[in-house]
């Protein structure tokens, strides 16, 4: 029987691709059934291959589409950052040309890290420690004062006028009107003071309380409002730390910035009158700095970095460069509590004029302690009534020993408490007991 078959246009795997005739009937012929098995799987196989390679053409062009829109939109960006900062540079020179400035700040490694300042409309690019010491400055300036004494002088054709001399510094602690400054700023007692803000505001001293051992003075003003300092721990010091003074040099110059470090802790240092018959004081456990202090500078508040006061300016060396001192402002702390409990300073009373013996000292001697040699009693006092000679050394206070500041260990009690102590004399210890009396 023959058979007739009839190919059409190339179709599927699995579609008809012709027809034969078989006793006078047309059917459709499917070649792949009429092939081996090996054949059919080569034949499903080959179009398989064929689709997966169309994937992968098509997968290929839309990455190829992606890269390119991204490439495309990365350039128009980077075109608009290069036209806008070719426009901003175009808009600074033209502001400039008419009195304009802007500063364009670019990300710097530390070392030369910088800052934007502004005061007085004034743009001024400075460093970060430049920063700090300004932001310490800006926010502590409005609460340091001068201290003036008012003297009333004849002239002629005028008559009396009351003039006011600026003496020293002072910085506000309490905005009802407290003022911390040196009792030697403000030593004579029949004299009238006043207190000169930095925005030149004149207010009259109304009252005074004194703590001449410590060179401390509370001076109290009529005003509310005022912007007191924040008041640090001096207890919590180490040499090297930046420190701040702010104050009115040679009474003149109100306001004068100067910087150093804290050069030592702990330290003694003498002071006089300055005339020929004054009389010397010793400080004990003050700060010592290398920031440049003036007459004036007294009373003037030392700052840390953090813009804390952590001491008040008080002396310098007339013989040396860079050798300045400050009391440690918890002495002041205590003062304060005082006062606003009291109304005035309490300080308790033992009755000796003193020398501290270093324990370096004491090793250069023989049968002596470290401690306050006593180098006179006064009369009627408790360290009489108690049988301390002059000559003794104290060595212990309530079995702590004497080794850094006498009086700063007396600080530590009470008016009227009993405290036991321990004396050299004549190479043998012997205890007393004094009761503390107030001093005036």
């Amino acid at each position: 029987m023959e058979e007739k078959i009839t190919k059409s246009d190339e179709k599927k795997v699995g579609e008809t691709v012709g027809t034969t005739v078989v006793d006078g009937k047309t059917k459709s012929v499917d070649p792949i059934s009429d092939k081996s098995e090996k054949e059919k799987d080569a034949i499903l196989k080959n179009s398989k291959e064929e689709k997966n390679e169309r994937r992968s053409r098509k997968k290929k062009l839309i990455g190829c589409g992606c890269t390119s829109l991204v490439l495309v939109i990365f350039a128009i960006l980077l075109g608009g950052v290069i036209l806008g900062f070719y426009t901003a540079r175009n808009l600074t020179d033209f502001l400039k040309d008419r009195g304009v400035t802007i500063e364009w700040l670019t990300e710097k490694s530390d070392s030369n890290d910088s800052s934007i300042v502004t005061q007085e409309n004034k743009i001024v690019k400075v460093t970060s420690e430049e920063s700090q010491v300004i932001e310490v400055v800006q926010e502590n300036m409005h609460s340091v004062v001068s201290v003036a004494i008012s003297q009333l002088e004849l002239q002629p054709g005028t008559g009396v006028v009351d003039r006011s001399n600026n003496i020293g510094s002072g910085f506000i602690v309490d905005e009802n009107g407290l003022i911390i400054t040196n009792q030697h700023v403000v030593s004579d007692q029949n004299a009238d003071y006043k207190v000169i803000t930095e925005d030149g505001e004149e207010y009259e001293v109304q009252d005074i309380v004194r703590d001449d051992f410590n060179d401390i003075a509370l001076l109290k003003i009529d005003a509310e409002g005022l912007d007191p300092v924040e008041l640090g721990d001096s207890d919590a010091l180490i040499p090297g730390q930046m420190v701040i003074a702010i104050g009115t040099p040679l009474g003149e110059y109100a306001g004068s910035v100067t910087t150093g470090v804290i050069s030592g802790l702990d330290r003694s240092v003498s002071t006089s009158s300055g005339s020929f018959f004054g009389t010397v004081k010793t400080f004990e456990n003050v700060i010592q700095i290398d920031a440049a202090v003036n007459p004036g500078n007294s009373g003037g508040p030392l700052l840390n970095s953090s813009g804390e006061v952590i001491g008040v300016n008080f002396a310098t060396t007339s013989g040396a460069d860079n050798i300045s001192f400050a009391l440690p402002i918890n002495r002041v702390v205590n003062r304060l509590e005082e006062y606003r409990i009291y109304g005035k300073f309490l300080r308790p009373f033992v009755g000796i004029e003193y020398e501290m013996i270093t324990e370096s000292q004491a090793r250069y001697y023989t049968d002596i302690l470290p401690g306050a040699f006593v180098r006179s009693v006064v009369d009627g006092s408790p360290a009489q009534d108690a049988g301390i000679k002059r000559g003794d050394i104290i060595v212990q206070i309530e079995g702590d020993p004497v080794v850094s500041s006498f009086i700063e260990m007396i600080q530590k009690f009470k008016i009227g408490d009993s405290v036991e102590m321990k004396i050299l004399r004549d190479g043998k210890e012997v205890s007393v007991s004094v009761v503390l009396g107030e001093a005036d």
